[in-house]
């Protein structure tokens, strides 16, 4: 299963020495309590707190350090004061990591009976944030900005969803998708540029020769065979034929057998995606059908007739949808219902949906 509280996104406050250390003591504890209050909000990756950053050597480490972290999947940046933005230039340059702008400001309210300059240096977001936003945009730098008070519900909903988005770059840099097999032959939409993909995505695409897969299929022992089909039967209705001693029994002690398989192959060669496709089954008994979907159950990315794209999209919605209530699936297009005012999609494919 996927773990997004495995992740964390850094809490990056920026600011300046010119408002003195008081100050400045003031918007790192305003930080901390912001990056606490979203931790513990139910967001579905943690929210870590990093000191504050002032000047343009501190900006360029913690995005340097963004980057070697293995768990960081992005950072969320926010300007308590004024925070001049050529400063973060050399930082934001490097910065290998998506990164959200949090446009908000600790207090909610202006307190107008109390109000002073000190309450004013303090709090510039609106000032600070706005500065932070240019030099983004000057930068045409892809960011996800996010605008409202921190409490807020729809602020952290926001949050969370980038959150999600950005877990699954995170896991798609080094995904490594097993292909089975070539693409269904004639197809134009299942082609693409691998190397390209890798280039721009992360994700590796691996060819192996089905013979690959049938040779760890045929290693299979029949007690990890008894032990998936009983598992068979705990989680589903066997249709009749299936059960005990009925005709089609051997088919389903196949199919067993070749989940075990593709789970070994999938497993111990760290692919976390994969293709097969039902012209290339060289000595595979049968498409392989529940173990595609069981697979795709366990988080695993799938496309049919050799779809590596759609396989390592798969896995992407999988990560970003970790938690939530429903689920996803590989899917084809199949058939429209045109009438009415609400037309609709049917979607199938052979075995694997």
């Amino acid at each position: 299963m996927i773990d997004l509280r495995q992740f964390e996104v850094w809490f990056v406050t920026g600011s300046q020495h010119l408002y003195g250390p008081e100050t400045l003591e003031k918007v790192a504890e305003h930080s901390r309590e912001i990056a606490q209050a979203l931790d513990q909000s139910g967001l579905p990756v943690r929210v870590v707190f990093k000191p504050v950053v002032t000047t343009p050597d501190a900006i360029y480490e913690v995005c340097l350090e963004a980057n070697a972290a293995r768990n960081c999947v992005g950072l969320i940046t926010w300007m308590h004061t004024f925070s001049p933005a050529k400063m973060w230039i050399a930082g934001l340059s490097s910065l290998k990591k998506p990164f959200l702008h949090l446009h908000t400001q600790y207090n909610r309210d202006i307190p107008w009976s109390t109000i002073d300059m000190d309450f004013m240096n303090l709090n510039q977001s609106a000032h600070g944030d706005r500065e932070f936003g240019f030099i983004g945009s000057r930068m045409r730098l892809n960011r996800k900005v996010v605008v409202g008070h921190w409490q807020e519900p729809d602020v952290q909903a926001q949050i969370g969803t980038w959150m999600r988005a950005a877990a699954a770059w995170h896991d798609m840099q080094g995904l490594r998708v097993a292909r089975f097999g070539d693409n269904m032959r004639q197809v134009a939409v299942t082609e693409g540029d691998k190397v390209e993909a890798q280039l721009r995505f992360g994700y590796s695409v691996n060819g192996y020769g089905v013979g690959d897969l049938v040779r760890v299929v045929n290693q299979v022992t029949d007690a990890d065979v008894d032990r998936m089909v009983a598992e068979y039967e705990d989680s589903y209705v066997v249709a009749a034929p299936l059960q005990k001693n009925g005709e089609s029994r051997p088919a389903l002690r196949d199919a067993a057998r070749i989940e075990v398989g593709m789970r070994n192959f999938l497993e111990q060669g760290g692919f976390k995606a994969f293709t097969d496709t039902f012209e290339d089954l060289h000595s595979l008994i049968q498409l392989p059908g529940i173990a595609v979907q069981r697979l795709m159950a366990d988080g695993y990315g799938f496309g049919a007739e050799g779809d590596w794209k759609t396989s390592a999209f798969v896995r992407a919605v999988k990560v970003m949808a970790a938690g939530l209530p429903g689920g996803s699936s590989f899917m084809e297009d199949y058939t429209y219902h045109l009438g009415g005012s609400s037309p609709q999609v049917l979607g199938a494919h052979m075995l694997e949906v």
